[in-house]
């Protein structure tokens, strides 16, 4: 049987114990949370509203009643959010206190305001998401995914590096998606001016190009993708210089062009009224027109 151990070597052994978490936890990083922090405005017509935030996920919804409502969270009390409105405008940015790295730059924030209000969004990194608004939408962002849902009547203007950007049941207003690396992505997408710019990125586009507007939808070495129903009025082009084109809707051909209809590389035609013009272009990358 093991004699027990005396109460003396027992304390020693607790106190070395407690010594070496003590060293431990001193080489911990010290981050310190950050409280999450509201601000409210009131809001008339033609308020537009600015986040400036270079890490970190920004949501928008629309909110009842004339105010706006900005909630940021903060990772750490090394980023301060400051917030203030003058005239019809209020901003709201995120700022570092020293130097962060990583999770400690962070900001997190939810914006409520009325449905007409303008939202203008420049942003580094972080998901964004947009909905239900009917005041304009401007977007930048070096990364991070886009989605914009349901905005009418407004003019939405995004910008991206890297990041994708997605729009679905976006009516009545104009668009306009540049993106260097990311996919586009449209879905119910309609209006007078609609223009989808990628260098590598893909294109997709599900809809009826209704409105009676123009569309573009262009690249350089990524794929183009179109669906569009039978009652679908477009007056469509599409080529591809180095790629090449598929087509399996019906289109009517059109007796001149203004270019050499190659088989494999380029088609033209009009279904229905042709009501909206709709030119698909990319350099190197395949362009496909599925009915849907």
């Amino acid at each position: 049987m093991n004699a027990m151990k005396p109460a003396v070597n027992q304390k020693t052994e607790f106190n070395q114990v407690r010594l070496v978490l003590c060293a431990v936890l001193l080489t911990l990083p010290l981050v310190a949370l950050a409280e999450k922090k509201e601000f409210k405005y009131s809001a008339g017509a033609g308020t537009a509203v600015s986040i400036i935030n270079k890490r970190g996920t920004i949501t928008v919804k629309p909110a009842g009643g004339r105010q706006v409502i900005i909630s940021a969270n903060p990772a750490s009390d090394k980023v301060e959010v400051d917030a203030g409105q003058s005239g019809t405008r209020i901003t709201a940015r995120s700022h570092s206190m020293s130097k962060t790295s990583g999770e400690e730059g962070k900001v997190d924030y939810e914006v409520q305001l009325p449905a007409d209000t303008s939202i203008a969004i420049d942003s580094g990194s972080g998901d964004i998401r947009i909905e239900n608004v009917r005041g304009n939408v401007t977007v930048e962002s070096e990364e991070g995914q886009v989605d914009i849902h349901g905005v009418t009547g407004g003019f939405v203007q995004v910008q991206s590096v890297n990041g994708g950007i997605t729009l679905s049941n976006v009516q009545k207003g104009r668009v306009q998606l540049t993106s260097t690396g990311g996919n586009l992505q449209l879905t119910g997408v309609s209006g007078t001016n609609v223009s989808a710019k990628s260098t590598t990125g893909s294109i997709t586009f599900n809809g009826d190009f209704a409105g009676g507007g123009d569309y573009l939808l262009t690249n350089h070495s990524g794929d183009i993708s179109v669906t569009l129903p039978a009652n679908a009025s477009v007056d469509l082009t599409a080529r591809s210089i180095q790629g090449s084109v598929e087509n399996d809707f019906p289109l009517q051909k059109p007796v001149h062009t203004s270019f050499q209809l190659k088989e494999g590389k380029a088609i033209a035609g009009t279904s229905n009224s042709g009501a909206s013009s709709v030119e698909l272009r990319s350099f190197s990358g395949k362009i496909r027109v599925k009915k849907q």
